[in-house]
């Protein structure tokens, strides 16, 4: 009876987690004038999303040589940062792999100040209706301001 329900529990597929979402963090830091970037999903989302391109295999022995460099190009398809009218672009500073979540940390450079920040996320909507992207701006001296972005959002503008 025993090795026909491990049988069973073998033969039955992992089941999918039951929400989509993506947390970023943008943190103006008018000191080094830079928007540093920090970017949580689960990993595994994101493998499937570019299992077309290449076996991310990330944080394995076997992690795919160009790992950051695919993320950080799939990244550019569906994050657009505008900062006062001007489309900004970051530096890729690294990631790490927490059990199932994935941290990646971006840098924008040479930000003083802003009066506005614009941001289009569609972070995985192309293949999970579900998926949420949650964007928090923090500024010191200044109250957090957030915005969840579904499927078919437009960009949002986080003006002070």
């Amino acid at each position: 009876m025993k090795t026909v329900l491990l049988a069973l529990c073998l033969a039955l597929p992992i089941a999918p987690h039951d929400f989509f979402l993506s947390i970023l963090t943008i943190r103006h830091s008018p000191n080094t004038r830079t928007l540093d970037l920090t970017w949580r999903m689960t990993a595994h989302d994101v493998e499937h999303a570019l299992a077309n391109v290449a076996e991310l295999k990330l944080a394995s022995p076997k992690e795919h040589p160009k790992a950051d460099s695919l993320l950080n190009a799939y990244f550019h398809e569906h994050l657009h940062l505008v900062v006062n009218g001007q489309r900004v672009d970051w530096t890729w500073v690294g990631k790490e792999l927490e059990s199932e979540n994935l941290y990646c940390y971006l840098q924008v450079q040479g930000v003083d100040s802003f009066g506005s920040l614009s941001v289009s996320n569609t972070l995985l909507q192309d293949l999970f209706y579900e998926q949420q992207n949650i964007v928090h701006l923090e500024e010191e001296g200044r109250p957090v301001r957030s915005h969840t972005f579904i499927r078919g959002a437009e960009a949002f503008a986080f003006v002070w």
